[in-house]
């Protein structure tokens, strides 16, 4: 029974250090592909590709001198040097890609005053009993791991739920890969959190909590280099509300209820702003999202957000999904030979959000429309 145990510990050991390499050869061959990204998003492909390696490195060095065959604990404590900088790794890149500066910050302290905690306790439980059976010392680093990663969960996920909500309210067009990444990021935290800790101090779960874990892993890496091809469209709005040290909670509440209201002037002087952006087709870029049109014309992202929702009673992405309706609508008009992607690309949607965005406005699709009004004329 011991030998069968030990024999599913090592397969299961080679399979994560398998999966471990793979993921940090995706995240290194991902960076040939060119992608327009950030320099905060390239800094984090490559943190996340060496937190791949370390973790590879931890399952091989498992292999190599069977830590968890020589105890349970010495295996626990093993795993809490090696598990909590990649812990740490990957909770950093969720918040430094989905939250902004003040709170990447914060972490950054919270992580190395962790670590040197960790990394206290194990020297002095070495020198204190003369090997990795360091009895009570062991629970105090594993408490201090786990109480770690419950901070990374709860402190960022109201806000990352909250940049969410901007996001997709302020982007040109729905940020589908944007949401697939930061569900995952929620999903993986909690992963983390519940079975990696129960793992590290009782073995048997480690057939619950490792695969899970690995494939949690898989999918946030997947979900991050994808969202590389999208990062510009976000990275404006949600950099924008932080950078200059707000805190972000006042600075949204700011926007989006402020104390006083736009003057006739002032309404004026952004609709007529507005209305020569809209004839010159500025809605025709995809990448256009409410902080680069606040750029182009030259005023306050606050004002543009204001202005939306006191005179169109609409939040940016809503407001501009119409604008770019009414041009599709017009176009099947006036061309009706057009194809439904050459349509698409003239007014800033892509096919398949066109489509959507058709059937939801109209009940019909874009075929049905033109040929139903085809017949009315």
């Amino acid at each position: 029974m011991r030998e069968m145990s030990d024999t599913l510990l090592l397969i299961m050991q080679a399979g994560s250090m398998g999966v471990s390499l793979t993921l940090f050869l995706v995240l290194v061959l991902s960076c040939l592909q060119k992608p327009d990204t950030t320099r905060a998003y390239e800094k984090v492909r490559w943190l996340l590709a060496f937190a791949m390696l370390f973790l590879g490195v931890h399952y091989l060095l498992q292999m190599r001198f069977g830590f968890r065959a020589q105890g349970d604990d010495v295996g626990a404590v093993f795993n809490i040097l090696f598990y909590s900088p990649v812990t740490y790794i990957v909770s950093y890149s969720i918040l430094r890609i989905g939250c902004g500066r003040g709170y990447y910050r914060k972490f950054l302290l919270a992580s190395v005053t962790s670590m040197i905690l960790i990394l206290s306790c194990f020297v002095y439980g070495y020198l204190q009993y003369g090997s990795l059976h360091m009895h009570g010392v062991l629970y105090v680093m594993g408490l201090i791991y786990f109480l770690t990663v419950v901070f990374f969960i709860i402190y960022p996920t109201k806000e990352i739920r909250r940049v969410r909500k901007l996001v997709d309210e302020e982007s040109g067009q729905e940020p589908i890969l944007y949401n697939l990444y930061m569900r995952t990021c929620i999903r993986l935290l909690y992963v983390a959190t519940l079975l990696v800790s129960a793992s590290i101090f009782y073995t048997p779960t480690l057939v619950i909590a490792g695969p899970l874990f690995l494939v949690s892993l898989v999918f946030y890496i997947i979900s991050f280099v994808a969202i590389g091809f999208n990062i510009r469209q976000v990275n404006d709005i949600v950099v924008e509300e932080t950078e200059d040290g707000v805190c972000p909670e006042r600075e949204i509440t700011a926007v989006q209820a402020p104390k006083t209201c736009m003057d006739d002037e002032q309404k004026a002087k952004v609709r007529d702003l507005i209305e020569d952006w809209r004839k010159n087709q500025g809605y025709a870029t995809s990448e256009i999202n409410s902080s680069l049109l606040a750029s182009r014309l030259n005023i306050s992202k606050r004002q543009l957000v204001q202005y939306l929702r006191e005179v169109e009673g609409k939040t940016f992405r809503i407001w501009l999904s119409g604008l770019r309706l009414e041009e599709a609508k017009r176009k099947i008009m006036d061309h009706p030979k057009y194809s439904n992607e050459t349509i698409a690309e003239g007014c800033g949607f892509s096919r398949s959000h066109l489509q959507a965005k058709f059937k939801e406005a109209t009940g019909m699709t874009i075929n049905e429309w033109r040929a139903n009004n085809a017949k009315t004329e």
